[in-house]
């Protein structure tokens, strides 16, 4: 089977080849796994990130809204309660 050094030498090649194949197949098929866990808490993240917009951001947005077009009437009456102090 082994006649010469060569011989040894290429077996040893074709071995280590084969091994090496085999743990690139590993690491593809755990990275494969990893990748599908990442996509699976991305698309969890999505969902809280979108529940938060809704609960939280939306209706920030409507009392920022409501002190806009208040605020005028907010100063005006403030206002008047100075120059109420003032002349007292």
């Amino acid at each position: 089977m082994f006649a010469t050094s060569g011989d040894i030498l290429n077996m040893s090649l074709a071995v280590g080849f084969i091994v090496l194949v085999i743990f690139l197949a590993m690491l593809i098929f755990y990275a494969i796994l990893i990748l599908r866990d990442v996509s699976k808490v991305v698309d969890e993240v999505e969902e809280v990130v979108t529940r938060v917009h809704g609960t939280i951001i939306q209706p920030l947005r409507a009392v920022d809204y409501l002190v806009e077009k208040a605020k005028p009437y907010i100063e005006s009456a403030i206002d008047a309660k100075m120059k109420a102090k003032k002349k007292k």
